[in-house]
């Protein structure tokens, strides 16, 4: 016998139970919502043959979509949020590794990146981590370098700006 996962079971189940309680007359709407199946009135006419197509059973309604195993649960997002906040310095490549080591699973830093995003406890992209203490002052740009109409300071003084020195004002030290 195949193994199937319990999400996919229970789906099948509540499946089965909605096409029998069909039958019997019973609302489609009131019927998704108790079970909690969100299907579409369109879905019916295909899901009522792949049960009678199965002989009537609920295996016959298994999705059959195995996909990725789910490897980061809400706990593990929970544990991934608490070391990004009580250490910011870390990188996603870091977590990562202690993500496998904990947890026995690998991660890409790409998806750490993405559930820190998610949660809510990065910093925006392309910056690094400072703690409070440290401060980037801004660096300060001289009007000799970018002046304001956009000519270096040396073509000032070859166009002889009136309130720019020339340069052999500024090398004679006067």
């Amino acid at each position: 016998m195949e193994r199937y996962a319990v999400r996919q079971v229970n789906r099948a189940l509540a499946q089965e139970q909605l096409l029998q309680c069909l039958d019997r007359g019973e609302d489609f709407e009131s019927l998704c919502q108790e079970l909690g199946l969100s299907l579409s009135r369109d879905y019916l006419p295909q899901l009522r043959h792949r049960y009678r197509q199965g002989g009537s059973s609920w295996e016959a309604l298994i999705d059959h979509r195995h996909g990725h195993a789910y490897k980061v649960t809400p706990e593990r997002r929970a544990w991934l949020r608490e070391q990004k906040r009580e250490n910011p310095a870390l990188i996603q490549q870091e977590l990562a590794q202690r993500f496998g080591i904990e947890f026995q699973v690998t991660v890409s830093q790409s998806q750490v990146s993405n559930i820190l995003r998610a949660e809510g406890v990065t910093i925006p992209g392309g910056q690094h981590y400072r703690p409070q203490g440290e401060r980037i002052l801004p660096i300060e740009r001289a009007g000799v370098f970018f002046p304001p109409s956009g000519r270096h300071g040396d073509e000032l003084a070859k166009h002889g700006d009136p309130d720019s020195p020339g340069v052999e004002d500024r090398l004679s030290g006067t």
